[in-house]
């Protein structure tokens, strides 16, 4: 669906894409989510998915985003993103609320959260040709 201005969302409900028109769209966020965007969008060429999640553990996964940068944005709690670079992992706080990082075009990428706690992330994310692959932890 298409969402006018009338009224706020809030993404623990809600995830935003703005498509290659530069148009808003507004999709439940839960477990269809991701069906749903396939339905709708395809391939999601030139389209960023807005959206919002709260993590207790791990990532059970890696993620490459090859169609451009994602950028995260702290909302609360604290994590360790875990990028491949070059062949490498790299181990990076990210600890304050209000912080934001940049995962560059093409970076796998997954995320550790402090034992105890949860963190909550804002994501702009360009999804086409998005990938995931299990970790081996």
């Amino acid at each position: 669906m298409t969402t006018s201005a009338d009224q706020p969302l809030n993404l623990k409900d809600f995830a935003v894409v703005l498509d290659a028109r530069q148009q808003i769209h507004v999709l439940s966020a839960g477990p269809d989510l991701y069906p749903q965007l396939a339905a709708q969008f395809g391939t999601f060429d030139g389209a960023v998915l807005l959206s919002e999640y709260t993590f207790s553990e791990n990532w059970v996964c890696f993620e490459v985003h090859p169609a451009g940068d994602e950028v995260l944005y702290l909302l609360a709690g604290r994590c360790e993103l875990l990028l491949e670079q070059q062949g490498q992992l790299q181990r990076i706080p990210f600890d304050a609320p209000g912080q934001v990082q940049v995962i560059p075009k093409g970076c796998w990428h997954s995320a550790d959260i402090i034992p105890g706690e949860s963190c909550r992330i804002l994501f702009f994310t360009p999804g086409a040709g998005s990938k995931h692959r299990p970790r081996n932890n």
